[in-house]
């Protein structure tokens, strides 16, 4: 696992903040995060091998930084305040030792993502990559109005 603060340039990342949070930014109802856990909503960015989004834009700075052999799916979420926690999950059903998730964290809040041994807080600007087959879960955050990141699942050889 390798965790990275200040991952993208400054600018940058408060575009990806500002347009996320605008009018403009198309959201998406999605009943579950993760298994059984609560709602949230949705953007994808990238799906079925090509680009699924106009903004897509807003990821390439991530994209070009984790430099993918291939794109599995790139989404992100925005998750509204609450005292919740979703089920443990892996983002790959059958990983392989090439199969990686970056989770990169939009906004600073309390909220986190656990592991076996280790808590992720949500910082601003902050990427945690870790292999495809890692269990992990959300927890949502209960002091700001929104949690969002960007999950991308990727090949890396």
């Amino acid at each position: 696992m390798n965790i990275y603060k200040n991952f993208i340039d400054k600018d940058h990342c408060n575009k990806i903040n500002n347009v996320m949070l605008s009018l403009d930014f198309p959201w998406f109802y999605q009943k579950h995060q993760s298994i059984k856990d609560g709602s949230f909503m949705g953007h994808c960015f990238y799906k079925d091998n090509k680009i699924n989004s106009s903004f897509y834009y807003l990821v390439e700075p991530i994209i070009n930084k984790l430099n993918p052999t291939k794109i599995i799916n790139i989404r992100c979420a925005l998750c509204l305040k609450r005292p919740m926690t979703s089920e443990w999950h892996s983002d790959f059903t059958n990983a392989t030792s090439k199969d990686k998730v970056a989770v990169y964290y939009v906004n600073t809040n309390n909220g986190y993502t656990v592991f076996k041994n280790k808590k992720i807080k949500s910082e601003k600007n902050k990427i945690v990559i870790f292999d495809g087959n890692i269990k992990h879960q959300v927890k949502y955050q209960t002091d700001k109005d929104t949690r969002m990141v960007i999950n991308c699942n990727y090949e890396f050889i």
